[in-house]
């Protein structure tokens, strides 16, 4: 299973090692695509599409900042027009709870790999 993780860096709190954090829980029930680690590609738009567009789920990192960046609602469009399923995991209080909810809303949708 393809598992797409959306976000944006415009919010502090988004930040490397949490998407890293992410990127290990999401290994467990699938494949993930984080764009930072994960694209090397020349160009790099094309390529988050094409991961998005063979993506069987989305899970978006809900933050104040997710309707104010074009990529994501471009992503989230773009997943919806394809019926692929979104999980929004919010990161407005701490870390621990937000990757503690992460691997609940997995754990309702998708069997472990």
């Amino acid at each position: 299973m393809n598992i797409f993780i959306s976000y944006t860096l415009i919010d502090e709190e988004v930040t490397f090692d949490y998407l890293k954090a992410v990127s290990n829980i999401v290994s467990e029930y699938g494949q993930p695509f984080v764009d930072v680690f994960d694209n090397q590609a020349t160009d790099k738009q094309k390529f988050v599409m094409d991961a998005l567009d063979c993506s069987d789920l989305v899970v978006l990192i809900s933050t104040n900042s997710i309707t104010k960046s074009q990529w994501v609602q471009t992503e989230i469009d773009r997943a919806k027009k394809n019926k692929t399923p979104i999980i929004r995991v919010s990161l407005t209080s701490s870390y621990d709870n937000s990757l503690k909810n992460l691997r609940n809303e997995l754990e309702a949708v998708v069997p472990k790999t």
